[in-house]
């Protein structure tokens, strides 16, 4: 028992051979035997791969390499016992955390998931009886019983198929029902096209059939989608790489200067504490308090606006991901088509009425009249059978009449291995076989001459090379005409690949169906393809990581793929620079949804698909991703115009402070005025910037951050901007002191025209490249709410009495606050001048 190999090909040698080589019979195994092979082989259930807990989502909040900054500059202020400081800096990493864990708070289930699609009672047969037994106690070689409705427990190699028919969307992707039989199919089969297999997780859809299973667990192909989705590594966002290297950068920066700081302070004889408290206020400095809030805000202002436009973003990073997408993998059946077959053309001499009676008859689906209105009848039965009843409602064929004017005498239930099903009606003048099926089959086996076969099976050529799912029908053998079927492609989608295709997005095809059916899709909805861009998956699996890197530059369709060619294909396309967005519907998706940067599952898919993927769009249109990249760049350029507003008072900060130290003096800020600037100042009028709607996003090119977080614009704004304004303000400063002006009223000052400018500089950073001129600055009405408010807690800084004492300041006189103003109107206008001269370029 022992030697047993489940790793063999069963669908490619006779029934009864694997049977022996699984060592049972039609009387399955002993009690004794089925025991031992479950000790040996294990329940019939998925390993359990990673899982998510709500202590290991708020945990993740802690992985933001600013939050870390946050904390360790929280825990720094509070040992030089400056709690007022501390408290600030830790209302800021508790909203951030709060807002991340609030978004992130669904569990992820795909596993579990996975798990519950075999967790049920099956009917076997052992020891020559049948039984019922909990699914995860099948092991291989169990014989298990196949009826309509009844879930498959495991992989199993067909022994008796009665008309038998399983649904294998979720493992195939393919919506039509697979038909199985006892006949051996090639060694190399794919899973959709293993015809004497059926398969864990699939649905019985009709007939009946008796199977050996050959496989459990994770064994079976589901069981490999849901070790390769339970594996897949938590993914990095682009935004995310790039905030790391910089916040790495310039941590050793700061590090080197304070060391270099607190050294030469030492140095020079100043006292060690004091020394110590001034390292920690020019740490402080660099500290972006209000960075992470403003991000966590963006991202969910742009979720919920997203919201509203059918897209469901289950983890917020995801979002700013989606403004960096640069290629779409998307499947072909629900989402680019209507998942529903659709009576296409008619090929007959027949009245077509006429042909659809006699073809609704040889269906048996089961009409639920649930209203007057044919348009709201529930059609229960196969999707093809469906799709003629559907069609002959629609040109107004009765079924009711159409029974009564062909009285059905006898009839032959649709045969997988003969491709037809037939009735032997009688119309009140003569009696007849009537035959529904393949339609080359029914084409050879009829009276027509040789020629006209040959005209006859062109036509079915073409009409499948354009996607049409082709059925015959036929009276004795006498071919009477074809219906051609396809799932229609949704009316929006050419038009929405257009333009993704001018925002700088491809799309690519990849597809469980076959190659003509893709191809007909793709030129249907604007992506042309030749036979040099069509890639199949026997093909793709042949070659080399290198050889296939080669090919995805130009191919633009995958057809007949499985699950680990969708997951190779996303991981390629990563390695190669590609930002991933990969849609899908099906179990068979999750992998290559976890893998890539941004899965997308549709609304109708399973939730397998659902849980795997980071969005879900509740219409299933590929519409809704188009404003779904829409939106995460709207995402990513506000996220942008954050930090350049956010580092440019934190420049301006280190440079006051640290030039203040080198020149011998006082310093300008304390540690709480600089926290009351980037926690109020700072963190309000960035949060506002949510709110920014901006430019037509889909014009420009897809933003590569490539882990550099300032492009040539943001590090022009950021530092000559900012760091002449700042060193302006500082030699003003020492002006002033030199002067002999009271050194509070100075400090004040320079707190006040800081706060201000700092105010003023949103206007201008609420377009990176378009100057202030060319739009209305006062249509953001959040962010003029939080100007004013800043205006009002700058105001209360300086005037009011209790706060005086906190912050120590005084009241400014009339012309120092004229000198504020100037100045501060002065650097908006160079921020400016510099969009003006630099953003052109």
């Amino acid at each position: 028992m022992h030697d047993i190999n489940i790793k063999r090909s069963f669908w490619s040698i006779p029934a009864d051979k694997a049977m022996q080589f699984l060592r049972s019979s039609l009387g399955g195994l002993s009690n004794g035997e089925a025991k031992a092979r479950l000790d040996f082989f294990g329940h019939n259930i998925f390993p359990r791969g990673r899982s998510v807990t709500k202590f290991g989502i708020f945990l993740g909040q802690f992985k933001n390499p600013l939050i870390i900054v946050l904390i360790v500059a929280g825990i720094a202020t509070a040992f030089i016992s400056e709690a007022v400081e501390s408290i600030f800096i830790f209302i800021a990493v508790a909203v951030n955390t709060t807002l991340g864990f609030y978004q992130e708070n669904k569990a992820e289930n795909a596993l579990s998931k996975l798990r519950s699609y075999i967790r049920e009672v099956v009917r076997i047969v052992r020891g020559g009886e049948e039984m019922e037994i909990d699914a995860e106690e099948i092991v291989p070689g169990d014989m298990i019983r196949l009826f309509p409705g009844g879930r498959v427990p495991a992989d199993a190699r067909v022994i008796e198929a009665n008309n038998l028919a399983v649904d294998e969307s979720i493992i195939t992707g393919e919506s039509l029902p697979s038909p199985k039989s006892l006949e051996p199919c090639a060694e190399d089969a794919v899973p959709a096209d293993r015809i004497s297999m059926v398969m864990a997780g699939t649905l019985v859809v009709e007939g009946l059939g008796l199977a050996v299973v050959i496989s459990t667990g994770g064994s079976t192909e589901l069981g490999k989608i849901a070790s390769l989705v339970g594996n897949a590594a938590p993914e990095t966002t682009p935004l995310q790489i790039a905030i790391l290297k910089f916040v790495r950068r310039i941590t050793i920066v700061i590090g080197l200067f304070i060391a270099a700081l607190f050294a030469y302070g030492v140095y020079a004889g100043k006292d060690i504490v004091d020394m110590f408290v001034i390292s920690v206020a020019v740490a402080v400095s660099a500290v972006p308090e209000g960075l992470p809030v403003a991000m966590t805000v963006i991202l969910s202002v742009g979720v919920l606006r997203l919201a509203k436009k059918r897209g469901v973003v289950r983890k917020l990073l995801a979002a700013e991901t989606l403004g960096s997408t640069t290629l779409i993998m998307t499947d072909k059946t629900g989402t680019l088509t209507e998942a529903k077959m659709v009576l296409m053309d008619v090929l007959s001499d027949r009245d077509r009425r006429e042909l659809l009676e006699l073809a609704l008859i040889n269906t048996d689906v089961i009409i639920e009249k649930v209203s007057r209105d044919p348009k709201n009848w529930r059609l229960i039965g196969r999707p093809l059978e469906t799709a003629i009843a559907a069609s002959a409602i629609a040109h107004h064929v009765s079924p009711e009449a159409a029974r009564k004017r062909f009285k059905v005498l006898d009839r032959r239930p649709f045969s997988s291995s003969e491709k037809f099903g037939a009735t032997y009606v009688d119309d009140g003048k003569r009696k007849f076989w009537n035959y529904l099926g393949a339609p080359d089959v029914l084409v050879a086996n009829s009276s027509l001459l040789p020629k006209d076969k040959a005209i006859v099976l062109q036509d079915i050529d073409r009409l499948a090379y354009a996607g049409n799912r082709v059925l015959a029908v036929a009276e004795d053998k006498k071919l009477l005409g074809l219906l051609a079927f396809r799932d229609p492609v949704r009316a929006s989608v050419k038009d929405s690949i257009a333009r993704i295709g001018e925002a700088g997005v491809k799309v690519v095809i990849i597809t469980g169906d076959h190659q003509g059916t893709a191809l007909s899709v793709a030129n249907e909805v604007g992506i042309p393809a030749t036979d040099d861009e069509i890639l199949s998956g026997e093909e793709l699996r042949k070659l080399s990581d290198d050889e296939l890197k080669e090919k995805l530059g130009f191919v633009k369709i995958f057809a007949r793929v499985v699950p680990e060619d969708k997951l190779r294909i996303a991981r390629l396309y990563k390695g190669m620079g590609e930002v991933v967005a990969m849609t899908g519907d099906g179990v068979n998706d999750a992998p290559a949804l976890k893998e890539a940067d941004i899965g997308i599952a549709v609304g109708t898919g399973t939730d397998v698909a659902k849980s795997a993927a980071d969005l879900v769009i509740l219409d299933d249109n590929f519409e809704t991703i188009v404003s779904a990249i829409e939106e995460g760049r709207r995402i990513l350029d506000n996220i942008k115009k954050a930090i350049v507003y956010v580092f440019s008072s934190l420049l301006d900060e280190i440079i006051l402070i640290a030039g203040s130290l080198v020149l011998s003096m006082p310093l300008p800020l304390s540690a709480l005025q600089i926290l009351w600037v980037n926690f109020f100042l700072d963190s309000f009028p960035a949060i506002a910037l949510a709110f920014e709607d901006g430019i037509d996003h889909l014009k420009t090119k897809p933003s590569k951050l490539n882990g550099r977080l300032f492009d040539p614009v943001m590090k022009f704004l950021v530092i000559v901007v900012g760091v002449s304004s700042s060193l302006i303000l500082l030699g003003l400063y020492r002006y002033l002191i030199n002067a002999g002006f009271d050194s509070v009223l100075v400090r004040t000052f320079i707190f006040a025209t800081f706060s201000l400018y700092t105010l003023f500089l949103i206007f201008s950073v609420r377009s990176l490249r378009v100057n202030l001129w060319r739009y209305n600055p006062f249509s953001n009405f959040y962010l003029v709410g939080a100007v004013v408010a800043g205006f009002m807690f700058t105001g209360l800084a300086v005037y009011f009495p209790p706060l005086q004492s906190v912050f120590g300041t005084v009241a400014l006189p009339l012309p120092w606050v004229l000198g504020v103003v100037v100045f501060s109107l002065l650097n908006m206008m160079a921020a400016e001048a510099g969009k003006f001269f630099f953003g052109k370029r």
